[in-house]
């Protein structure tokens, strides 16, 4: 009545190192992640089918099926057009590699995981799948986890390469069933859709007698792997998401509002610019955008402070907020929808009204034009601009007081707290007139998952790439180091500064590029000392 190790029979493989209760079929995990159940791993499958069938389907085949089908399907038209029948023939057979194609793109491209399935060959990634074996070593799998797309990233962003997996790995084949255990595990922490290649490399990791010492060398902990799956994820998810149909209220949107050249002139429509570059993860930024969605739709004073410390994310909380309300789907109230949202160019503004009063003048043209347009959200980012005392500065509060008092148009104010509490010893009834959003600094976990996000266009741009270990020193030295700015901001700032020191020909961001980073910019060694002059 136990299983131990795995039995074998008709192409089925049974699953699970420990002993277990035959009756329950569920055996206890020796590492506290919990119970598991018996797995098996069918290997004739319609899914493994499905997987092996995949693996042929190449970029080359597939634009060959598609070539195929085009000329038939073209060749049987022209045929046609000349009155030969023949060509009904060439029109039908066009149908056959037509289907390969369409079933490549809406299947088996990105196969995926059964919902009900109760084995490996259920949840395995379609790559994976169609190089096992019936009896494959850890060794076997390391090959096909390293040249797999999450095995890869996993290889580039931590530098468990597939050279490490490979030297850690048995040739024992029973040793197997213990990663397939652990890999489920793995894909049921992290919420996984599909036991990827990143699931399978970090049960890899696990099998490793010594695997925290491994890992210490890199310096890295078994969390940050995991957390590493959850990235992979994450990125694969926000690509699934660019490459959806936006509804954003069709052409005519603004047909019926009124037009905006001087905001056009004196303004940045986010609006304009949303698209899923700047995504708002954080629970503490979701909340504050909740927040501002139903400040503006509601009833009363429609303005909102958003108050927090330089470099919170504040600017990005506002991209988020434009983006919101474009999308059709989203749940809103009806008088935000498709609103578009203008952020005020400052220096613009107050180069195009040099003279005493004149910019009170121009600033109460462009709030009047967005009014009346009825469908314009008015921001002023770091809005102590606009509300200084001084020779030269500028104090626009008896504008903007009685328009924020009235409420009758949306505006949205950013700054830090210390220059609200300047700004309420001056004026308390500006202040008073405010609905408060406050934003705090992000913790580590928060910065880094930011971090995560934010390179993907910093790469883009450098034409470099991250890994892990430069994230968290990012946010260990400029903790450290940077204190004109909040979390995550003074990391991203580093970040960016380290692109500049790359290794390997210039490309990848390790821990010492941004160590370099902080040593040429604030004149601190924080690396290893290595010549006997640094010693």
């Amino acid at each position: 009545n136990s299983t131990a190790g795995a039995t074998r029979h008709s192409g089925t493989v049974a699953v699970g190192s420990c002993t277990c209760d035959a009756s329950s079929r569920v055996c206890p995990d020796d590492r506290g992640l919990g119970a598991m159940a018996v797995l098996s791993l069918n290997l004739s499958s319609e899914r493994s089918a499905k997987a092996n069938t995949a693996k042929f389907m190449t970029t080359t085949v597939v634009m060959l099926l598609t070539l195929t089908a085009a000329i038939l399907a073209l060749g049987g038209v022209a045929l046609l057009f000349v009155g030969a029948t023949v060509g009904w023939l060439l029109v039908g057979l066009a149908a056959i590699p037509a289907m390969f194609v369409e079933w490549y793109h809406g299947e088996l491209k990105s196969l995926p995981a059964k919902a009900h399935g109760q084995s490996i060959d259920a949840w395995l990634e379609a790559s994976l799948l169609a190089g096992l074996k019936s009896n494959s070593t850890p060794k076997e799998l390391a090959t096909l986890v390293g040249a797999s797309q999450a095995g890869q990233f996993m290889a580039i962003r931590f530098g468990l390469t597939a050279n490490l997996l490979l030297n850690i790995a048995s040739e024992d084949a029973k040793q197997t069933d213990d990663i397939w255990s652990d890999a489920r595990d793995i894909q049921q922490q992290t919420k996984s859709p599909l036991m990827h290649g990143g699931v399978v490399a970090a049960a890899l990791i696990r099998q490793f007698p010594n695997y925290e010492g491994l890992l210490a060398q890199m310096h890295l902990e078994y969390q940050d792997v995991v957390a590493g799956i959850k990235w992979y994820d994450h990125i694969q998810d926000l690509v699934g998401q660019q490459n959806k149909a936006r509804r954003t209220g069709g052409i005519a949107r603004d047909w019926s509002f009124g037009y905006t050249p001087l905001l056009k002139r004196f303004g940045v429509n986010l609006s304009e610019q949303s698209g899923g570059a700047f995504t708002v993860e954080l629970d503490s930024h979701l909340r504050a955008l909740d927040q501002l969605i139903d400040t503006l739709g509601a009833n009363g004073r429609q303005n909102a402070a958003i108050i927090g410390p330089q470099g919170t994310g504040k600017t990005t909380l506002l991209h988020a907020f434009a983006e919101r309300l474009l999308d059709a789907d989203a749940n809103l109230p009806s008088n935000l929808k498709f609103r578009q949202v203008y952020l005020l160019d400052s220096s613009a503004l107050i180069s195009a009204a040099p003279g005493r009063g004149e910019l009170e003048g121009l600033i109460m043209r462009v709030l009047t034009e967005a009014y009346r347009a009825k469908n314009i959200i008015i921001c002023l980012d770091n809005a102590q601009l606009f509300f200084e005392e001084g020779i030269g500065a500028v104090d626009l509060t008896n504008v903007l007081l009685p328009i924020l008092e009235a409420g009758n148009l949306r505006l949205i104010l950013t700054m830090d707290e210390q220059r609200l509490l300047q700004i309420g010893q001056r004026n308390p009834g500006l202040v008073n007139a405010l609905n408060r959003i406050t934003i705090a600094p992000a913790s580590r976990e928060e910065t880094i998952q930011v971090m995560q996000d934010q390179l993907i266009l910093t790469e883009y741009r450098r034409k470099v790439t991250y890994m892990h270990q430069s994230l968290a020193e990012a946010f260990r030295l400029s903790e450290r180091y940077i204190h004109d700015l909040a979390m995550p901001g003074r990391a991203l700032k580093l970040l960016e500064s380290a692109a500049s020191y790359g290794e390997s020909g210039g490309k990848l961001i390790t821990a010492n590029s941004v160590q370099q980073a902080i040593e040429q910019t604030m004149n601190v060694k924080v690396g290893v000392a290595n010549a006997d002059t640094e010693r």
